[in-house]
């Protein structure tokens, strides 16, 4: 993660809507994609999880020590709005742990502890005085979200059914601009059985567009 770090086009019409938090918002969604690659790679859990332990003991420390001067991990505590962000960073790292350590659990155990950890937590980052309020849509997004790179058809059909479960509890009405976006395209297909598409369409373009514009 550099001091500009690479986002994804989906993100960066998010973070485009974000005003003022704009820098923390890119600074949250390259984290978000540093542990999707590490998870990804994760041919053997325990460095993946060694891995994210880095990235977690980095963002709780009050002060980073020698082993935590990369300079991503310094761009992202230089945020503006660190401290109140931290906890829901943390809460992002652990969720991505969770898929990692899954093993022989319940799948919908560990799919809900994934989207308590990695939706709750982003998007209590980017609106730390609401996270508890938003983490219902955060975590209905972060399975939308998984849901399109699952090559397992079982635990796919299994988060587009916890997404939807959760899906009633969401309103759109009170979610920052850039949360409605991303929460509002979540729902809109999860309630139709669909997962995120592999890359940013024009369809999710227009309705991301929409959602930008009107924030429903």
């Amino acid at each position: 993660m550099a001091a500009n770090p690479e986002i994804s086009p989906f993100q960066r019409l998010v973070c485009a809507s974000a005003g003022r938090a704009h820098g923390r918002a890119v600074q949250v969604m390259a984290l978000d994609n540093a542990c999707a690659h590490i998870a990804r790679q994760a041919r053997e859990p325990i460095m993946a999880q060694i891995r994210l332990a880095w990235w977690r003991d980095g963002l709780a420390a009050q002060e980073p020590g020698p082993e935590h001067r990369a300079p991503d991990l310094l761009a992202l505590r230089a945020m503006a709005g660190f401290a109140e962000a931290q906890a829901g960073l943390i809460a992002l790292v652990d969720g991505w742990e969770e898929l990692i350590v899954g093993g022989d659990r319940d799948a919908a155990e560990m799919l809900t502890a994934y989207a308590a950890g990695r939706g709750a937590g982003l998007f209590g980052a980017l609106a730390a005085e609401h996270a508890d309020r938003f983490a219902t849509a955060g975590a209905v997004w972060a399975l939308w979200d998984l849901a399109g790179h699952l090559d397992d058809a079982a635990l796919k059909a299994g988060a587009l059914t916890l997404a939807r479960s959760k899906g009633d509890a969401v309103d759109l009405a009170p979610l920052p601009r850039p949360l409605a976006m991303m929460a509002g395209v979540a729902l809109g297909d999860v309630r139709n059985g669909k997962s995120a598409p592999p890359h940013l369409t024009p369809g999710l373009y227009m309705r991301l567009l929409r959602l930008q514009i009107l924030g429903r």
